[in-house]
């Protein structure tokens, strides 16, 4: 299985360099290149930055306090990595742009010229909006796991504030800060929908971009191509980093309650703690309850164009879910056999590593590449609906595998001798032995990979057409003719859908076995 997904990986891109047509080197394109090239670094690094520093801060702040309400934001925060990009684009618009709140706050204190969400202001928002939540969820969960007994030598030692960030939360930080820099740079320098609605102009282009532009509007396929392996060496090498220098062993919780943190009373870390909490929920609170606005518009939006787009995604997402989870259990399933039956780590760490290279494949330059393999085969028109369940099935494969895997570890720790002895292998040992503890986060992973393909705009931007059309495909035609309040019903009835996704994924993966 791993080998045919790197052929297919492969076959993809081999047939887009041997497309016919000329062919510019990389020498051709080197201005144009290095124009996009910076841009990508800078706005990935300033989103990067940004998004680690909202998120450390709004991590510490919610560690040290208690208040009504908190169940429900620490909920909030962890449903930020399923809203769909389009639908940022959407809110950004809504409270940033020129008729959004913020302008009109603004204008009612002075301010009448306000200011252009084009460029690098919009994108960063849009960025921090995603990522800085998610950060400070998974640096919350990380601080939540130092064990009980740290906490009662702090305050038997009356650590001062400034030796509980030395002793406890800092060590937590520094462990976790470079693998999420590296992910969310990862992701904010792969950005496309977010470039593509508010870059302003091709001067403003990341290199996911710049791969559809050469695509889709160029024809230009000698140029996809170098574009596609540039980013590609960049993306690997980063995600190789990520893989063998912050991969560390699963940490187990000591059993522990509440504990009063010794700083939890100091004043001056209080009225921080506020400042930083008030911030937080002026940045994230008006994006997040623009997408309530509607509300108001959703009866009109019920039609026969809605429909359609939303058995046309939900087809999708179910499809794309089946093939990240089968997927996801070949390499778990070959990578639990590398490990436990052969005894070859090394031939595991391949299969534990090939599903993060997934992260690094240039969707479009992938899909252009199948499509012109494919084309033979089935008539042109129909190739999106071939193409975009694969090509969402296999981004969704890292984050089932991350569900799946270790399941499978723990029912061969378990149960593996005693299958051994009764001579029980193959389907058999999965139906008996495996199923039963993998059955849920199958389920939480299956329902993950639907919203994560759900609210994708990416691949659709390629095939979008009166044929195929999903939800957010409509909704990006919505905001390109400036049909807001429709925009808004669209935006709002995604993020349900997904939200109730997550919802579901989260319920499954914390459920008891």
């Amino acid at each position: 299985m791993a080998f045919a997904i790197l052929a297919l990986v492969a076959g993809g891109f081999i047939a887009l360099a041997a497309v016919g047509g000329e062919r510019p080197t990389l020498f051709a394109i080197g201005p144009y290149l290095w124009r996009v090239l910076a841009f990508s670094i800078v706005q990935a690094a300033l989103s990067t930055l940004l998004s680690l520093v909202l998120g450390a801060a709004l991590a510490l702040a919610l560690a040290r306090r208690r208040f009504p309400g908190r169940g429900m934001v620490l909920a909030l925060l962890g449903t930020t990595m399923v809203i769909p990009t389009i639908v940022v684009v959407f809110a950004v618009f809504a409270v940033y742009g020129r008729s959004g709140w913020a302008t009109g706050v603004l204008s009612l204190l002075g301010w009448r010229d306000g200011f252009s969400i084009f460029g690098y202001p919009g994108i960063l928002i849009a960025h921090v909006f995603l990522n800085g939540p998610f950060v400070a969820r998974i640096l919350l969960d990380s601080l939540s796991l130092v064990p009980a007994e740290h906490w009662r030598l702090a305050s038997a030692f009356g650590f001062s504030p400034a030796h509980v960030f030395r002793h406890l939360d800092g060590p937590v930080l520094r462990a976790e800060m470079p693998g999420l820099a590296g992910l969310v740079f990862l992701l904010c320098f792969k950005s496309f929908a977010i470039v593509l609605a508010l870059g302003g102009g091709p001067s403003r282009s990341t290199l996911e971009v710049a791969i559809y532009e050469a695509l889709k509007i160029d024809l230009d396929f000698g140029r996809a191509a170098w574009l596609s392996l540039i980013q590609l060496v960049i993306c690997l090498t980063l995600t190789g980093v990520l893989h063998w220098a912050f991969t560390r062993p699963p940490t187990a919780p000591t059993i522990r309650g509440l504990i009063q943190r010794p700083d939890a009373r100091n004043r001056n870390l209080k009225l921080l703690d506020a400042i930083v909490l008030v911030a937080a929920a002026l940045f994230i609170a008006p994006l997040a309850l623009s997408l309530l606005s509607g509300l108001n518009n959703i009866l009109d939006v019920i039609d026969t164009d809605l429909l359609r787009a939303f058995v046309t995604s939900m087809t999708i997402a179910v499809i794309a879910a089946t093939i990240a989870c089968l997927l996801a259990l070949a390499l778990a399933s070959a990578a639990r056999r590398q490990r436990v039956a052969l005894r070859s780590p090394r031939a595991a760490a391949f299969y534990d590593f090939l599903p993060n290279t997934l992260l690094a494949v240039p969707p479009f330059a992938l899909t252009a590449g199948l499509y012109l393999i494919v084309r033979s085969f089935v008539d042109p028109s129909s190739a999106g609906f071939i193409l975009l369940p694969l090509i969402n099935g296999l981004a969704a494969v890292p984050f089932a595998y991350r569900s799946l895997a270790p399941r499978l570890l723990t029912a061969e720790e378990r149960y593996g001798r005693v299958a051994a002895a009764l001579g029980i292998t193959g389907v058999n040992k999965l139906t008996i032995m495996d199923w039963p503890l993998l059955k849920r986060p199958f389920g939480a992973a299956f329902a993950l990979a639907m919203a994560l393909s759900f609210g994708d705009f990416g691949i659709i931007a390629l095939f979008g057409g009166q044929e195929l059309v999903t939800l957010p495909y409509l909704l990006f035609e919505r905001l390109g003719s400036y049909r807001l309040d429709e925009a808004s019903a669209i935006g709002l009835f995604i993020v349900l859908v997904a939200f109730l996704l997550a919802h579901v994924s989260g319920r499954l993966s914390h459920a008891g076995d």
